[in-house]
């Protein structure tokens, strides 16, 4: 994660270009994570599995061996496009969880995930002072590791019986704009999603392009941009794990809300007027904070804005739209920091996230009010 931006640096590339190449994957993935899931439906999720994670190991190798910007872009495509192995490996959890656990299962592994988003910039960081090639090597060798895993240890999770489906493709199944349609009419619904995607708009702005910023305004290196990265993984486990529903239970949920977003907010101002590599750990411990009580709350009040079943529908809406905004972002991130003052980029990120406040009331209290008398009419 933080060597991208520098590869791409010493390719020549400056930082709206560097944004463009970021874009890419999530652009594929935006394609591709449907694509993938429906074809495992089909063809079982051990071979998708086995074909993702050898799309992602060539493209690490293909980083590793990156000598010239073309390169590069097609090490994100092919890991973009044919990688799309989180969405398999969700949906093989699913086949062999009962029910009952499966949301502790799914715990487990975002847990997992989430010790990868820890050690993973560290190990790259570090192998990176050696030079950018290493650790995309040593990220393939992982990737190896993981095939070989899958095709000793793995069974296939789907019998013939469950695989007996029709394949059938349609634009709705990859952006789902019908459900959005039906969802936006919904006003309590229609505000928790806007909120969300505001939220995911200010965070991914910042995040996606924060080790341009960070090479730009505090003269680090990869291994310092890891050794942030590393820090708010660290902290979110730790807030998440043993702060968050402590805060809940003394604090309402709009109130604990409310603090992350300040937190957020907080987080971008002290930036603006931040130069020095050790002072940067101060706010981002505020951006650990916030992105750890903000996203689960956020996810929380909408699965309850609607019922069991419309569950998956729902979080589909709000993954395109969250899909959407990571694509827009490196680039419009990459445009500031390549034409503007950094200190734009977290000062944009501020305001962005200082809108939620401008439409808490219509989002939070007016649409509550509105479903209550529509039910009372009822």
């Amino acid at each position: 994660m933080p060597i991208i931006p520098f590869l791409g640096i010493s390719l020549g590339l400056n930082a709206f270009q560097v944004g463009l190449v970021l874009s890419i994957f999530s652009l594929c993935q935006l394609f591709a994570s449907p694509i993938t899931g429906k074809l495992s439906d089909k063809y079982g999720r051990k071979p998708l599995l086995l074909f993702s994670q050898t799309s992602t190991l060539i493209g690490f190798f293909l980083l590793g061996i990156a000598g010239n910007v073309w390169i590069l872009v097609a090490a994100r495509l092919v890991d973009g496009l044919l990688g799309s192995n989180m969405t398999v490996a969700q949906a093989y959890i699913s086949d062999v969880t009962n029910p009952k656990y499966r949301t502790k299962t799914f715990g487990y592994s975002s847990a997992v995930f989430g010790a990868g988003l820890i050690f993973g910039p560290v190990i790259g960081g570090i192998l990176s002072t050696i030079n950018y090639s290493v650790p995309m090597f040593f990220a393939a060798g992982v990737s190896l590791l993981s095939i070989i895993l899958v095709l000793i240890f793995l069974p296939e999770s789907l019998n013939k019986r469950e695989r007996e489906i029709k394949l059938d493709f349609k634009f709705g199944d990859i952006i789902p704009i019908k459900e959005a349609k039906r969802f936006f009419k919904t006003a309590k619904i229609r505000g928790t999603l806007l909120v969300f995607f505001i939220y995911n708009f200010g965070f991914f702005l910042f995040i996606s392009t924060f080790a341009l910023l960070a090479e730009k305004q505090f003269n680090v290196t990869v291994l310092e941009v890891s050794f942030y990265m590393a820090w708010i993984g660290v902290l979110r486990v730790i807030f998440q794990s043993a702060l968050i529903n402590p805060l809940l239970k003394k604090l309402s949920e709009n109130t604990t809300l409310r603090l992350g977003i300040f937190a957020m907010i907080f987080t971008m101002t002290f930036l603006i007027f931040s130069t020095s590599y050790w002072i940067v750990y101060i706010p981002i411990s505020f951006l650990a904070f916030g992105s750890g009580v903000v996203r689960p709350i956020l996810t929380s009040k909408l699965t309850k804005a609607v019922k069991k079943e419309e569950t998956g529908s729902l979080l589909g809406v709000n993954n395109a739209l969250g899909s959407i905004g990571q694509i827009i972002t490196p680039i419009l991130g990459g445009l500031i920091l390549q034409f503007l003052p950094t200190q734009t980029l977290p000062l944009s990120s501020a305001v962005i996230f200082a809108l939620i406040f401008l439409i808490w009331r219509w989002a939070f209290v007016n649409s509550t009010q509105s479903e209550k008398n529509q039910t009372s009419k009822e």
